[in-house]
């Protein structure tokens, strides 16, 4: 007979932003905007008060608190979301949105099908 394993109990808390915690931590690393220099890459000490900052503005957030770890993530996550839409403003042939998001049609479907094989590639090739 196989040995049994005890189920783990001590699954920590997933972690979880609403808008207006992500407003919040933006506005927070506008305030440091000087120091991340012209990639807006932060230093960790920046991270750090931003988890504190966020954790204090909302005690009562879904899921984990905020850590410096996960700030870190947060931001990077948004300036590739920020990259991919403005990389998707300048294409030719697509339109986009604040409150729609780009528009596709079915003549700009392959085009678009085409820009996700191409941005997946370059992406698997550490080019983006």
């Amino acid at each position: 007979m196989g040995s049994q394993r005890e189920p783990a109990t001590s699954h920590k808390p997933a972690m979880h932003w609403d808008f207006k915690e992500e407003k919040a931590f933006i506005a927070f690393l506008v305030t440091y905007k000087s120091e991340a220099r012209d990639i807006m890459s932060f230093k960790n000490t920046v991270f750090t008060d931003a988890a504190a900052h966020i954790n204090n503005m909302f005690p009562s957030q879904k899921g984990a608190p905020k850590s410096q770890s996960f700030c870190r993530s947060k931001w990077a996550t948004l300036k590739r979301s920020y990259n991919a839409v403005k990389n998707i403003k300048t294409l030719s042939g697509f339109s986009w949105s604040d409150k729609n998001g780009i528009s596709l049609t079915p003549e700009t479907s392959g085009a678009w099908e085409s820009h996700i094989k191409v941005s997946a590639l370059k992406f698997s090739l550490g080019m983006v």
